[in-house]
């Protein structure tokens, strides 16, 4: 071997072994600096632990085997907080940034098979005003892309039915992440680009008595899609009046799904924030069962447009649709049965302007059509100002034929009534407010009867009867008009429900038309 080439041969050795040398120094450096960030940058009630830290110098990659993390309370130690992952890789760090530019640039860092468990009921809320950093940040932190794969997340209750949130299948993928000084202090510590997330099944208990469950879910390019959504009184009809002592209602709602379009979310001068171009609703069914045997709820009961003026965040939706949907109503008033009821089908619902943020005179409004009784044509115009301080309304409804014994299974049971006739057509506007409402009603109809059945709901009291075949108009015919008119106030029961409220506007003014 010649001098020249033995001399370039030693030269790429000594290179080589210099290179090995520096990047398993380098190796030895990023990891000794993983582990005092590790044991020395996170809160003291922040308990950490992992199986073994591998650093990749050569692709600026980084893994940690089975690291879990447990979070207590500051003052009692008490642990609520426990998050383990099978493996957290971080990929391309980019070395240069750090070296040069004074900050940490990872192009990707992603968490396997993550369980998270979190008991609400153990955390104590810090009585500090001042909001505290989540973790001391001494170079600000960017992170192309952040994936977690597969989670499975529980958040427990004290109670004895204590499932709270379950979620299986979770996938998170967060895109330009950035992390400093300023973000750590506020609500959502971190700014971020876009993310997508999706998950096999959902669960959630809303309340003591409904609980909430979603097949899977899926959120992309700012459009949130749910499938298969079920609210439902955990409860049987019978049971849940056995165990409330005020009056609630028993739900029963399924979902074929709900799309999200174009939302946004965050925090404006930590004040919440939600907006939607359009939320849609497809093939909703809804059974209500009301127990009137319950003792009342004496709790006032706000209308729609002070309910969004309340809301403690600022919500926005332009258009909410709703397609193809059934609303089932019942209400058992008698203990010798389980009460009637009413229905809709076929409901379409285009709604305008679900919002808090809208100033006046913009209003929210209500384009309803549907089918009462099976085959009477319903429809209804309804608007009110969110930011009228006196909850005005205008409701318009127009109800097309309908047999008044179809009405039977819901004032039989209930009212100890039986109708009889058709109800040609039906016109009403319900001008009212937060404390009463004026009534306009137009009807045309023929043939009509009340019968008034005795108590046992069984046979006909033929005194009260004979008085309303005297009071009462068979027909609304009168001269040459086809059409009776009248007009009346209801004053409302704040202590009742808005649908209460439109019942007795109605029923006042129906019967100061037809009697």
């Amino acid at each position: 071997m010649d001098k020249p080439f033995r001399k370039i041969v030693f030269i790429i050795l000594a290179i080589g072994a210099v290179f090995i040398i520096g990047a398993i120094s380098i190796n030895s450096i990023l990891k000794s600096k993983l582990e005092k960030f590790i044991q020395e940058r996170l809160p003291e009630n922040m308990a950490r632990s992992y199986d073994d830290i591998t650093v990749g110098s050569f692709g600026g990659s980084l893994v940690v085997t089975n690291a879990s993390l447990i979070i207590k309370n500051s003052e009692d130690s008490v642990k609520h907080t426990f998050i383990n992952v099978e493996k957290l890789k971080i990929s391309d760090i980019k070395y240069w940034d750090y070296l040069f530019n004074n900050e940490i640039h990872v192009e990707n860092i992603s968490l396997e098979n993550p369980k998270i468990v979190y008991y609400k009921d153990r955390q104590k809320s810090s009585k500090d005003t001042v909001r505290k950093a989540v973790a001391r940040i001494y170079k600000p932190i960017f992170v192309d892309r952040v994936q977690i794969k597969n989670t499975r997340l529980v958040i427990y209750e004290k109670e004895k039915d204590s499932t709270k949130v379950y979620a299986t299948g979770l996938t998170v993928e967060i895109d330009g992440i950035k992390v400093d000084n300023g973000t750590v202090l506020r609500k959502i510590p971190f700014q971020y680009k876009d993310f997508e997330a999706k998950s096999d099944t959902v669960f959630v208990k809303v309340s003591p008595y409904e609980n909430l469950s979603v097949e899977d879910f899926s959120i992309k390019n700012n459009t949130a899609i749910f499938k298969n959504l079920k609210l439902k009184t955990k409860y049987s009809k019978r049971e849940l009046s056995r165990i409330i002592t005020k009056e609630r209602d028993h739900f029963d709602l399924t979902l074929k799904s709900l799309s999200i379009a174009d939302f946004d979310f965050g925090f404006n001068n930590n004040r919440f924030f939600a907006k939607s171009k359009m939320v849609s609703l497809n093939a909703p069914s809804l059974e209500v069962y009301r127990d009137k045997l319950v003792a009342d709820d004496p709790k006032i009961k706000l209308l729609y447009s002070k309910m969004l003026r309340d809301l403690p965040f600022e919500l926005t939706v332009d258009s909410l649709k709703i397609s193809d949907g059934n609303i089932q109503y019942e209400e058992r008033q008698k203990e010798e049965n389980m009460g009637g009821s009413i229905n809709f089908k076929n409901l379409d619902a285009a709604i305008s302007n679900v919002s808090n943020t809208y100033k006046s005179p913009q209003k929210t409004s209500l384009n309803i059509t549907a089918d009462f009784m099976e085959n009477t044509p319903f429809s209804v115009d309804w608007n009110f100002d969110v930011q009228n301080k006196s909850d005005a309304f205008i409701f318009k409804a127009n109800v097309g034929s309908l047999n008044a014994n179809k009405m039977n299974s819901f004032t039989e049971p209930n009212l100890n009534i039986m109708l009889e006739g058709n109800t040609n057509k039906t016109f009403f506007t319900i001008d009212g407010n937060r404390e009463a409402s004026n009534t306009a009603l137009k009807i045309s109809y023929s043939d009509f009867k009340v019968t008034v059945l005795q108590k046992d709901g069984k046979k006909k009291n033929k005194f009260l009867s004979t008085i309303t075949d005297i009071f009462i108009s068979k027909d609304s015919k009168k001269q040459n008009d086809y059409y009776r008119e009248g007009k009346a106030d209801a004053t409302r029961d704040q202590t009742k429900s808005v649908f209460n409220f439109l019942w007795i506007s109605v029923k006042n003014a129906l019967v100061k038309t037809m009697l």
